[in-house]
């Protein structure tokens, strides 16, 4: 049987589309969903996973920004509140309220009437779209909510609200619903060369990563979206053009449960603000800010950088006493910033869409809270490119999990009796409709109603599931993205012999070696632990 991938392979060497997206990341996501919801041909090529670049790196967060309020960004962060609305009503599984704890100190370098002050605009300007209101909380309030806060010099303490997101999810939901609009959408592709014809863009030659093959998609208006990758497909098209980037390197650490609250406080020394924030089962604490010192596709938190994450939440919530023992583990990722004229060391979290002088579109800049508003942009700027008469953006409209219709009410009748509520809940809240798929691979095989192994809840079906309809092609997007077993204290290596048997069943390895695919997970997790060098203990044995 023809995998997922291999016939969306197909479809893109079978026609010339109206737009090839080169990047599937958020950004280049969120623009097929966009594009083919208004009707245009839409090919999308990704050199890695979908959203397995900075899109999976991120804070985790739906946010405004409540910190570049005071460089005065009031633009950005008005856009992004409305956005984050936005995202609240057409992801409501995938999106959800957060609320924090904002601890002020004495000698902080924001004071309480500072972050008092913050608060009361972060709240109008995102009008009539709040989460919640602010509130200002005394010392002991604060300690009430958060017994582990250190108790000297507290002041006060702000609470609000943003809204926490399963990233890689976010993305993958965007690139499924361009898929059932049409979009021919493939991961592990590679960008090797641009098309021309008679000086102008007209598609992208290509290399398949999985079986090395090499082929050619047609397009009338190609799209770099390449994230921090952007600058590399503009000299494609323009040889020497100056860079347009200034990527900055950004770490995070995830640690056993630290805090009850989620909590955004002053970094050790420099002032920096930082989030320590609830994650399933355990804490993410970051981010840095920093040099991009690494190649892009090896990025790796270094002990300084982790150092500095551990001293900082000892800070606040000093009974912890943490070390480098401690850490599950990292992830790093690039911010694609846009540079300022003129300025080198500085950078924008505004986005940019630019047009060469062969026709390339280049969507450059931006933050994964504004993605849905940056593909708005670039359709419309493509549509008059096309001279196409395309329906307005409805992505602000459409919900991003398909919700069951009353036609699928029936089925979903029968294979939900004698389900446990909790289970239904939590398939709907990760899958929408696509929860039917997993219920039926359930009854036609009741084995795969199994947890894939004790650290978690995720379900050997749901992970055919992930095979078969989420696009998955290899061990680690499995355990990386489409899950997040990774992340758990076992490193998903205590179900690496049930995911590799149903990835040989489900995946494309039938026949295959699984050691490459195992090796190669195992690199990740050594990635993930490269700032105390790479230990990864031996997985189960594999059956």
């Amino acid at each position: 049987m023809i995998s997922q991938r291999e016939a969306g392979l197909a479809r893109l060497r079978a026609r010339t589309f109206d737009v090839l997206i080169v990047g599937g990341g958020i950004v280049g996501a969120g623009i097929a969903r966009d594009a083919a919801m208004r009707g245009l041909s839409v090919a999308l090529v990704e050199q890695g996973d979908f959203g397995s670049g900075t899109s999976s790196k991120t804070s985790k967060l739906i946010h405004g920004g409540l910190r570049y309020l005071e460089h005065g960004h009031l633009r950005l962060v008005f856009e992004s509140l409305r956005e984050r609305g936005v995202l609240r009503a057409i992801a409501p599984g995938l999106v959800h309220p957060l609320t924090l704890l904002l601890p002020v100190y004495a000698g902080d370098r924001r004071p309480v009437w500072k972050i008092r002050a913050g608060l009361w605009l972060y709240d109008w300007l995102a009008w009539g779209r709040n989460v919640r209101p602010h509130d200002l909380l005394s010392a002991r309030r604060a300690v009430a909510r958060e017994p582990g806060l250190r108790l000297d010099g507290l002041r006060a303490a702000g609470l609000y609200a943003d809204c926490q997101m399963d990233d890689a999810r976010v993305c993958l939901a965007n690139i499924l619903q361009a898929v059932s609009l049409g979009a021919a959408c493939a991961n592990y592709v590679r960008l090797r060369a641009l098309l021309t014809a008679g000086h102008r863009v007209c598609g992208g030659a290509v290399e398949d990563g999985l079986t090395g093959r090499t082929f050619e998609i047609q397009a009338r208006v190609v799209v770099n979206a390449a994230g921090p990758w952007a600058d590399g497909v503009r000299q494609m098209s323009v040889a020497g053009v100056p860079a347009r980037l200034a990527p900055t390197k950004g770490i995070h650490l995830v640690l056993p449960r630290v805090a009850r609250q989620a909590l955004f406080v002053q970094g050790r020394a420099d002032a920096r603000m930082l989030f320590i924030l609830p994650w399933g089962d355990y804490s993410l604490a970051g981010t840095t800010e920093g040099p991009v010192d690494q190649p892009l596709d090896a990025l790796a938190a270094g002990a300084d950088e982790a150092g500095y994450l551990l001293e900082s939440v000892n800070r606040v919530l000093p009974g912890l006493h943490l070390d480098a023992d401690d850490v599950i583990a990292t992830f790093a990722g690039a911010r694609p910033l846009l540079a300022f004229a003129g300025a080198a060391t500085s950078a924008s979290r505004e986005h940019a869409i630019e047009v060469d002088r062969g026709g390339l579109v280049s969507v450059l800049g931006g933050k994964f809270t504004t993605y849905r508003r940056m593909a708005e942009d670039a359709v419309d700027l493509l549509a008059a490119r096309l001279r196409v008469s395309a329906e307005g953006c409805l992505t602000d409209q459409v919900s991003l999990l398909e919700p069951l219709e009353p036609a699928a009410l029936a089925h979903w009748q029968d294979l939900t009796r004698g389900v446990e509520p909790e289970l239904l809940a939590r398939l709907l809240v990760r899958y929408g409709v696509g929860a039917l798929h997993v219920l039926r691979l359930i009854d036609r095989e009741p084995s795969l109603a199994q947890p894939v192994c004790p650290h978690h809840d995720y379900l050997e079906a749901e992970l055919a599931h992930a095979l078969t309809q989420e696009l998955a092609c290899t061990v680690t997007d499995v355990l990386a993205r489409r899950t997040r077993i990774a992340w758990s204290s076992c490193q998903g290596l205590d179900a690496l012999s049930t995911v590799t048997q149903l990835c040989q069943r489900y995946g494309g390895l039938a026949g295959a070696s699984v050691e490459p695919q195992v090796e190669a997970y195992r690199r990740f997790l050594a990635q993930g632990l490269a700032f105390r060098g790479g230990s990864v203990r031996a997985p189960a044995a594999l059956a």
